[in-house]
């Protein structure tokens, strides 16, 4: 049984209940991906807890522990394919709708990008948060960024129904 709450702009945090793994790509600090599946638990476990390491089931069956400090951010995404001849944007072109904060992040590396993310305390206080990206087309439905790879987050306003 899979089942999403809150998919999409319209929706600041993808909330799912699967007994599914969840597709993911793991963008590394140094630049380099990792493609794998992770279990709903480890997904929960990476929301609230941030631990120092998970296991990530990689895409030939192998599972290995990421290691918690050298990831930038996970994708979570519909295919692993994605599309080479779309072009995503990144960026808002107006306000978002749904409910939540539209942020604007820069990471260390200088990628930018904007999503909106559940207007909490725990958005600001965790080392990690979920960001719903600006476009609904993309491959990616939802970002868990890491604050530490961070240069810059700003707060651009609240996203309207």
């Amino acid at each position: 049984m899979h089942k999403e709450t809150a998919a999409g702009p319209r929706g600041a945090q993808v909330r799912t209940e699967s007994v599914e793994p969840q597709k993911v790509v793991i963008r590394y600090t140094d630049g380099s991906l990792l493609r794998g599946y992770l279990s709903p638990e480890e997904v929960e476990l990476l929301q609230q807890n941030h631990p120092e390491s998970f296991p990530v089931k990689r895409v030939g069956g192998q599972t290995i522990q990421v290691e918690s400090a050298a990831i930038k951010a996970i994708f979570f995404v519909k295919t692993f394919e994605g599309s080479k001849q779309y072009s995503e944007f990144k960026v808002f072109t107006n306000q978002p709708n749904g409910r939540g904060v539209w942020v604007r992040v820069q990471f260390l590396d200088g990628e930018v990008m904007e999503g909106v993310a559940t207007n909490s305390l725990e958005t600001y206080t965790r080392p990690v948060f979920q960001l719903t990206p600006p476009d609904p087309a993309s491959n990616n439905q939802a970002v868990l960024v890491s604050k530490h790879f961070l240069q810059e987050m700003q707060v651009l306003g609240l996203a309207a129904d």
